[in-house]
């Protein structure tokens, strides 16, 4: 059966729901690498000592590129929450489990970016 007649534009047996599964973890995974690269290649170049407003310019990054990523976190498990209550199934709720286990594994990641100095001691 080709993907067209799926319907889906996967192919055959690529379950989309899966995608919508995986997704908080590849959102939470590239918040975490862009993080601790940029923070990497800050204090590797010395860009923690340009300031806006007094603060460090990577500390704005960092709470940029957080609040983006958990506002989509909880868009996805805003959503994620009425497909359970739409929804009769497992994958329903491994949605929802994955998106508020990826929410919590972004706000943990926040704790070295308020309380920890980014560059040496």
């Amino acid at each position: 059966m080709s993907a067209s007649a799926t319907g889906n534009g996967f192919g055959d047996g690529f379950n989309p729901g899966t995608v919508r599964g995986v997704l908080p973890f590849v959102i939470w995974a590239a918040h975490f690498f862009l993080s601790y690269a940029s923070v990497e290649v800050a204090c590797a170049r010395g860009l923690q000592l340009y300031r806006l407003a007094g603060v460090p310019t990577i500390s704005l990054w960092l709470w940029a590129i957080t609040a983006l990523t958990i506002g989509a976190l909880v868009l996805l498990t805003a959503r994620a929450a009425r497909n359970v209550s739409a929804e009769s199934g497992t994958l329903a709720g491994v949605r929802l489990g994955a998106s508020l286990m990826a929410l919590v594994a972004v706000l943990w990641s926040v704790v070295p970016i308020a309380f920890a100095p980014l560059c040496g001691p």
